[in-house]
């Protein structure tokens, strides 16, 4: 399936991504978020247990060796189950690097309770800005990016407060406060071997 205006291919810090998928909907974007995150931190815990499994030494009982056996299969079969799912619906492989484009966005402030804390419920926060584009999402970040570069200059701030103006005049976005990037249609991008 193509979208229009949606490149097939794209270059980022000198690398080549294909075009592998769309992830439509905000639920389904964060559900793909989420479950890279656990994915990964499940490939970090099997690389430990496996670490801890080859260190033991030869004075380790057979208990203590078979406790960590059994829990490196149970996170190896979720490992691989997970794998599975992840191949199936994004087309997902452990050899490549991937690239989520928000090809269509909102940034929405979030709400702070009583003690000035953000809250991290999407549905109390407030939509300030929509990107129709991946170009469009870059532009702020490029932008987020320069202010993060100049704020601690203080050689530098009056180009500091002149980006926080165009930030706050293009998209609503004040320096200091908390975000959420809510992706209603990612493209999802490989790299290429």
């Amino acid at each position: 399936m193509l979208s229009q205006g949606v490149p097939q291919r794209i270059i980022r810090d000198n690398q080549a991504f294909q075009l592998v998928a769309f992830i439509e909907g905000a639920a389904a974007n964060t559900q793909f978020i989420n479950n890279l995150q656990v994915l990964g931190q499940q490939r970090r815990m099997l690389l430990e247990v496996r670490q801890k499994l080859s260190s033991l030494t030869k004075s380790a009982t057979a208990e203590e060796r078979a406790a960590l056996q059994s829990q490196l299969n149970q996170i190896d079969a979720r490992v691989t189950l997970n794998m599975q799912f992840m191949t199936k619906n994004y087309g997902y492989s452990v050899q490549h690097n991937y690239l989520l484009s928000p090809v269509n966005s909102a940034l929405l402030k979030k709400a702070v309770d009583e003690s000035g804390k953000p809250i991290d419920n999407e549905a109390q926060a407030t939509l300030v800005a929509e990107f129709q584009t991946a170009e469009s999402y870059d532009q702020l970040q490029a932008l987020r990016q320069r202010a993060g570069q100049l704020g601690g200059d203080e050689s530098k701030k009056a180009e500091f407060e002149i980006v926080k103006k165009e930030l706050k005049d293009t998209y609503a976005f004040e320096v200091g406060c908390h975000y959420v990037l809510q992706v209603r249609k990612g493209a999802l991008y490989a790299t290429v071997a």
